[in-house]
């Protein structure tokens, strides 16, 4: 029986990109980076051709925490070149994409993924001995974004500025003596959290962030901005006092969020929605279109849970705790959002090529076997084209769930052992030995493994009546619009 004007949700189904990489991915749980690295070059998804991009940063991010710095900035350097070529899409995979499976098509990558690849090129350069390129990098990840939102006519991003990048450069710019442009991108950074509430993408403004503007500040004499600061932080001098020798070490934790899909079928004259309480997407569908039963699949980010929630530094009887800087899953799902708005388009394009296929089928049934076949024939069209439909669940799954940090003293002539405490659904401790260097370090601490085992084949639950509320009401919305 047909209702119209009602829309069904099927829980995700078929093959994702997830379960293909999952060999590799358990070996990185487990810290086993050499052997995940070997399971990607042996990983034949990966090594079709339309999956390259993916496959070089996958390959750049697991040397990087392999501690092959130069091999993973070749693998880097080659996805920013193929980025940077525009990946070409060939006319017999267009049109498997638009009508079927998007997966047919070269994976592009999601624009946050395109300017990380600057950033683990940064920390690459970085343990390179080169700052200064790592610098260059740095400085990369906001221009990029900027020149990727250009050249999108409508639905642009809204994730323009990433405000850790502009941490990064101010301590990559301390670790080269140059305090000016650190005070410089510091209160970058700071303006990006203070026009939005102390809050953007689900990170709340750092203290140490507020440490380093007012310390900077400080160093070049900047009496006003240095008081100004240190009121609005509440910040006393004790709290901002430099030290000749310091590390800022980077926790990454968990495995950031996965792609997976979820079936969408619309009937008679509805709306398609994506059912998500702060993201959704309305395809309209011309009323009196008869669809019958049309299926269509749309990527959706999962999250993974993390294993630890939190951590701190102790050493010599102190402590510091790491403090977030970047959470991928608020960016990832946003981006992911901005994008399906802009193909929207291609979405209504494939819904309708799956439409006309079975009309085409019910008319050469009607003709051979008479009027009751028609329908009977159309319907099981229907029925396999949703059976069929895949959405591109294709995403950088090594990237970390999130990033922290916390900054430390160094001390001359000692054995600097910090122990890591980590807690969560457990806690645990590790060390982190630092050899004395005056000036600054970045030191890279990876927990990208201990995340929860929930990354196989995420289901998605959605609730019928919340789903059936946002079609009609985006329905009522459009027949506004017309009536003015």
């Amino acid at each position: 029986m047909v209702v119209n004007g009602f829309i069904f949700c099927l829980n995700s189904c078929g093959i994702t990109y997830n379960d293909r990489s999952y060999e590799f991915q358990n070996e990185v749980y487990y810290r086993n980076f050499g052997k995940a690295a070997t399971l990607i070059e042996d990983n034949k998804f990966l090594s079709k051709k339309r999956n390259r991009l993916l496959y070089l940063m996958e390959k750049g991010k697991v040397e990087h925490m392999n501690g092959n710095y130069k091999e993973s900035n070749h693998l880097f350097e080659d996805a920013y070149i193929l980025i940077d070529d525009r990946i070409n899409t060939n006319a017999g995979q267009a049109v498997a994409a638009k009508l079927t499976n998007p997966m047919a098509a070269p994976y592009k990558g999601e624009d946050f993924e395109k300017v990380m690849i600057h950033y683990y090129m940064a920390l690459n350069y970085f343990q390179l001995g080169m700052p200064n390129e790592a610098l260059v990098e740095a400085k990369r990840i906001n221009i990029k974004l900027l020149e990727l939102n250009q050249k999108y006519k409508k639905n642009k991003n809204k994730y323009t500025e990433d405000a850790f990048a502009q941490i990064l450069q101010g301590l990559l710019y301390e670790a080269t003596g140059d305090i000016n442009n650190a005070f410089i991108a510091y209160r970058n950074a700071e303006k990006l959290y203070t026009e939005n509430d102390n809050s953007y993408y689900g990170v709340q403004i750092p203290l140490q962030l507020q440490k380093d503007l007012v310390r900077t500040a400080k160093q070049l004499g900047f009496t006003q901005e240095y008081q100004t600061y240190s009121k609005q932080f509440n910040l006393t001098a004790e709290e901002v006092t430099s030290h000749p020798a310091e590390a800022v070490i980077f926790w990454e934790n968990g495995l950031g969020p996965a792609k997976d899909q979820t079936q969408i079928t619309a009937v008679d004259g509805a709306f398609v929605a994506v059912d998500d309480a702060e993201n959704s997407i309305f395809i309209p569908i011309p009323p009196g279109t008869n669809l019958g039963i049309t299926s269509i699949a749309i990527p959706k980010y999962v999250q993974r849970e993390s294993f630890y929630k939190g951590a701190r530094l102790k050493f010599n009887n102190q402590q510091t705790n790491f403090q977030l800087v970047e959470d991928f899953y608020p960016i990832a799902r946003q981006t992911l959002h901005d994008r399906m708005l802009r193909e929207a388009v291609d979405i209504a394009l494939r819904l309708g090529a799956k439409k006309a296929t079975s009309a085409g089928l019910g008319a050469i049934a009607k003709e051979l076997l008479g009027d009751d076949a028609e329908g009977i024939v159309k319907a099981g069209a229907d029925i396999a084209g949703a059976a069929t439909e895949k959405a591109d669940t294709r995403n950088w799954q090594t990237l970390p769930a999130t990033i922290s940090y916390a900054r430390v003293p160094l001390t001359e002539n000692e054995n600097n052992t910090f122990i890591i405490e980590k807690y969560g659904m457990s806690t645990d401790s590790d060390t982190i030995s630092i050899p004395y260097k005056k000036g600054l370090q970045l030191v890279s601490y990876f927990d990208v493994g201990k995340a929860t085992m929930n990354y196989v084949k995420p289901q998605f639950k959605v609730q019928q009546d919340e789903v059936e509320k946002k079609a009609v009401t985006a329905k009522d919305s459009t027949s506004t619009q017309k009536i003015k």
